[in-house]
């Protein structure tokens, strides 16, 4: 009984993360500035236009900071793993216990 209660926290702790990695938001939406305004220099190729540097800082900085749903992510995805373990090692030892007859 422990044991699949055990697995089966295990299998919710590594559902939650994969969850969590892929609900990640994205990176904020570049703005667009006319071809005569100053821009970042760089191009949305999607939209086909100059990028206007407050939008390219933003988006900088989303790319260069850590992202805490895919951190939580891995962590829940390690501690379910860590418990499925835990669970195949204890329903092993407890038919494996001295006084008890083996499987």
């Amino acid at each position: 009984m422990k044991k699949n209660l055990l697995l089966a926290v295990a299998a919710a702790l590594v559902v939650l993360g994969a969850l969590s990695i892929v609900l990640q938001p994205g990176p904020p939406e570049s703005e667009c500035v006319p071809d005569d305004v100053p821009s970042s220099g760089f191009v949305d190729e999607e939209k086909d236009c100059n990028i206007s540097q407050e939008s390219w800082e933003e988006i900088s900085e989303h790319n260069s900071s850590p992202k805490p749903f895919r951190i939580v992510g891995a962590l829940l995805v390690l501690a379910g793993l860590v418990t499925a373990v835990v669970a195949l090692v204890v329903g092993r030892r407890r038919g494996t216990e001295p006084g008890t007859p083996g499987p």
